[in-house]
């Protein structure tokens, strides 16, 4: 579980900069492109002053070759698909980073599981 220290010195903010950290999130199974969109757009409208950067690079399902970047400041997010593609043999993992302030790594990461597409659904047996 998480350690006590942490959580009281986060508690006692002294300075802004204090709960500034970063962290990314990857997959090696392709996402669902609603679902990510989804999982952005909450995101955002929850943490959008604490959320000072994000960058990624996805894979989604359906999609075939084709690499999705995105990049953005706050809410203002650029998203598109990059002009290099998936190569043959590259593993197809998808990360994004975030960087902010006070953002709950945990149910970030839980809320991004949500939009990867297992390939125990993908290919039935």
């Amino acid at each position: 579980g998480p350690l006590p220290q942490k959580g009281q010195k986060a508690k006692k903010r002294k300075h802004d900069i204090s709960g500034v950290g970063s962290f990314a999130l990857q997959s090696e199974h392709a996402l669902d492109s609603q679902l990510f969109n989804r999982f952005m757009v909450q995101l955002l409208q929850r943490k959008k002053e604490d959320l000072y950067r994000s960058k990624g690079v996805l894979c989604f399902e359906g999609e075939g070759d084709a690499k999705y970047i995105f990049q953005g400041v706050h809410e203002q997010i650029q998203f598109e698909q990059s002009n290099t593609k998936w190569v043959e043999g590259e593993p197809r993992v998808s990360k994004v980073v975030f960087i902010g302030r006070d953002l709950d790594r945990e149910e970030i990461e839980a809320a991004f599981r949500t939009c990867i597409v297992h390939a125990q659904t993908a290919h039935p047996h």
